[in-house]
């Protein structure tokens, strides 16, 4: 079960990427085996995938790359978690993670917060993003279908520009050393205004 939503215009040029996004995580099950799946670790692990797709897209990237960060008192030297350009096109994105029980995913205020952080990066000018990966967890057993179609469900409801989501029929039932179960991942943007 995966899925896109670009509903913002300005983001649509990362479609391409969130299409190799999946192929990114599919590539990597294939050469480490069925024990493990990439998105289980940490938003540094995701946005490593996230910018190995943007590349697979003709995309250029760099991580944790040098920006201005828009602070009350006047600009500072920062970082910004990935930059994301086309020749017409860039992005700054800021990254969380989060590790949502199946049934109860609360995304809104993680998002906001992603924004939030976002909006510091570069310049007012500059497409800015809030980026908040979600492995949802279950433990005791997987995911039902129905569960997964609920999640789906959810995704598409929160207030974002842009939502992929990528439940691989295959990794369902693979348990974490913790003994979670984590069916898949989303990322939600959310623009930086």
């Amino acid at each position: 079960m995966k899925g896109m939503i670009v509903s913002n215009p300005k983001l649509e040029f990362l479609r391409p990427a969130l299409e190799r996004w999946f192929d990114c995580i599919d590539r990597y099950n294939a050469v480490r085996g069925d024990n493990e799946s990439p998105y289980w670790f940490d938003e540094k692990a995701n946005l490593g995938l996230l910018s190995a797709a943007a590349w697979m897209a003709e995309m250029v990237t760099l991580e944790h790359t040098p920006s201005k960060k828009q602070v009350e008192d006047g600009d500072r030297s920062g970082r910004t978690d990935l930059y994301i350009a086309t020749q017409e096109e860039r992005v700054y994105i800021q990254t969380t993670q989060r590790w949502p029980r199946v049934n109860s995913l609360h995304l809104t205020q993680p998002l906001l917060d992603a924004a939030s952080d976002a909006k510091k990066a570069s310049y007012p000018s500059d497409l800015k993003l809030g980026c908040l990966f979600v492995t949802p967890q279950k433990t005791q057993h997987s995911a039902t279908p129905e569960e997964l179609q609920d999640m789906v469900d959810d995704l598409q409801k929160e207030h974002c520009c842009a939502v992929a989501w990528y439940f691989p029929y295959a990794y369902r039932k693979l348990r974490n050393e913790a003994g979670n179960y984590h069916p898949g991942v989303a990322v939600l943007f959310k623009e930086a205004r």
